[in-house]
């Protein structure tokens, strides 16, 4: 029986790498309330970019600043103000005939929620993976070739693999950008808000509401309880409330891990192609073991 080995360079294994992060496309939404706060979100994410450093002594794959796209991010806060009304009030009164003509009362802030503000986060916050990994070795016996012949097993594309994936030893992610312009986008979607609550109201009644409403947008702020931190307030949503970034980081962990192996090869493995006369010449494989240097990463084995 013969041993041979098979490496790949640093950049070789990069390439590698890149066509599995590129092939990963998750998606997921959440609701939630906090006594008169709500929020749900719709989010879809990908990975692009990260630097690869094999590592030896221990064998570890290290990958840095791999990227998270979020690609939709939208945010919807719904928020439940208590109602609010101007007192009834004469506006024309005549001697000996009295109030000819009264202005109503008008309420708002009755509806559950008052007020529904979407918002779109895409490419506002910016996030990235980094970890470390072990090389896992595994025999995959494709049950669709279940009473098959190698050959056969072969010729209908359903042979078993030697597969190798990347098992995470660690991983962390780092948010480490949202936008300032997060904030504006709030206070304006506020504003907005409240305009449009205003704007059937007859004149005089907006200009009492607007005299009653004079720090409504620090109200609401106090409410989502954000001070002047969006950034840690966004951070706070995501993170803890809805578990949005634990999610990221479980869902590439199984990908790397489960889901889709970096590399793969038949076993046995065809070193001659089927001729028009011929079957093809299968290898079997046997005893893989790989080994990571500082700068290659190696696959040995028995064949024959």
């Amino acid at each position: 029986m013969a041993h041979v080995n098979l490496a790949v360079n640093e950049a070789a294994f990069k390439e590698v790498f890149d066509v599995l992060r590129d092939n990963l496309a998750l998606s997921k939404s959440d609701s939630g309330s906090w006594g008169p706060f709500s929020a749900s979100y719709s989010a879809g994410f990908r990975l692009e970019g990260g630097d690869i450093d094999l590592k030896n002594s221990p064998d570890e794959v290290h990958i840095d600043e791999l990227d998270i796209v979020y690609d939709p991010l939208s945010l919807s806060l719904g928020i439940d103000i208590p109602e609010l009304c101007t007192p009834s009030f004469c506006l024309i009164w005549i001697p000996f005939a009295g109030c000819v003509l009264r202005v109503p009362s008008y309420c708002i802030f009755s509806a559950d929620p008052d007020i529904s503000i979407p918002i779109d986060l895409g490419g506002i916050i910016q996030s990235e993976i980094s970890g470390a990994f072990n090389v896992d070795t595994r025999y995959f016996n494709d049950p669709a070739n279940a009473g098959m012949s190698e050959h056969l097993a072969q010729a209908n594309g359903v042979p078993d693999k030697w597969q190798f994936y990347l098992e995470p030893i660690w991983l962390d992610l780092d948010l480490i950008d949202i936008a300032d312009t997060v904030g504006n986008i709030l206070d304006a979607a506020i504003d907005w808000a409240i305009d449009t609550l205003l704007g059937p109201l007859p004149g005089v009644i907006k200009d009492i509401f607007s005299w009653f409403l004079g720090g409504i947008v620090d109200v609401i702020r106090g409410i989502l309880d954000i001070g002047d931190d969006i950034d840690e307030w966004l951070s706070d949503l995501f993170g803890v409330s809805f578990g949005l970034f634990d999610f990221v980081l479980t869902e590439v962990a199984k990908y790397f891990a489960n889901k889709y192996p970096f590399f793969e090869f038949e076993n046995p493995y065809p070193i001659m192609e089927a001729t028009s006369d011929l079957i093809p010449v299968l290898m079997p494989v046997a005893n893989i073991q790989t080994d990571i240097t500082d700068t290659e990463f190696v696959i040995s084995a028995d064949i024959g």
